[in-house]
């Protein structure tokens, strides 16, 4: 063999191995599993949508761009396996709707309003087989101009298509001692996908992303239902990790966080 393809071989198994996965395990003990789930407001095959939920059996469900005919599907379809379900609709942005499905109850600590124009923040706590767990459900500014151009505004602000890791809303995350749980598991899946004429968009936007009392033993992406987002689901459990408060974003005291979000 040529001697001078050594380093290029070296620099190789290199860039490979920054960018390896770990493969999912299966939780011992106690666990918590979510799932988050933009459905697009536009309600395409929602019994898909509610099969998909059904399926993953998830303790909660954090669910984006909801409307009342949305609620009103879903509360009729699955309240025998959520029977805590929670809708909040947005004032400033028609499909901008929250929701919560649980398998048990849960409280509300936070609602926050956009200040921006766009979309709204809740946050939930849950008494779960691993403790109390706060939940964040949100959904972020989606790669659309100004001019309501969803090309341009991918082509201008995605940048590597699934370089989401250095976004300012993970970046952010990750300075407050927070983990996106996909990555580990997959660097590649997109979650999103919109055909534009000839041209089919993909990206990754959704996200969920923990505190470090959390474990996370695995997370994947869901290529189902029939919303232009694929479900997101990852499963929990406790390390008995402390956060310090000078760097936690979240109240205290706090037994673990989660943000689920969607751009």
């Amino acid at each position: 063999m040529n001697r001078s393809i050594f380093p290029l071989i070296f620099c190789l198994i290199l860039v490979s191995g920054c960018r390896s996965t770990r493969p999912p395990e299966a939780a011992v003990g106690a666990s918590f599993h979510v799932l988050t789930y933009n459905v697009n407001w536009g309600a395409p095959r929602p019994e898909l949508a509610a099969e998909v939920i059904r399926a993953s059996g998830a303790d909660v469900v954090c669910l984006q761009e909801t409307t009342p005919q949305w609620e009103q599907f879903l509360r009729r379809s699955l309240a025998k396996e959520y029977p805590f379900a929670e809708f909040r609709q947005s004032r400033l942005r028609f499909g901008g709707g929250l929701a919560y499905l649980a398998k048990k109850p849960g409280k509300e600590v936070a609602y926050v309003p956009s200040n921006t124009g766009w979309f709204d923040g809740w946050l939930m706590a849950f008494q779960t087989a691993i403790g109390s767990v706060q939940v964040l459900n949100v959904h972020l500014r989606p790669p659309v101009s100004d001019s309501g151009s969803f090309l341009a505004g991918y082509l201008t602000t995605s940048g590597d298509f699934n370089d989401v890791e250095k976004s300012e809303v993970l970046t952010w995350l990750r300075n407050k001692g927070m983990v996106n749980a996909l990555p580990a598991f997959d660097r590649g899946t997109a979650t999103w996908h919109w055909h534009y004429g000839l041209i089919t968009l993909k990206r990754r936007m959704d996200h969920i992303v923990y505190s470090p009392e959390l474990h996370c033993c695995s997370a994947k992406v869901i290529r189902a239902g029939a919303s232009d987002h694929f479900p997101v689901e990852a499963v929990f459990t406790r390390t008995h990790s402390k956060v310090q408060a000078s760097t936690s974003p979240w109240p205290q005291p706090l037994a673990a966080a989660l943000v689920t979000q969607t751009e």
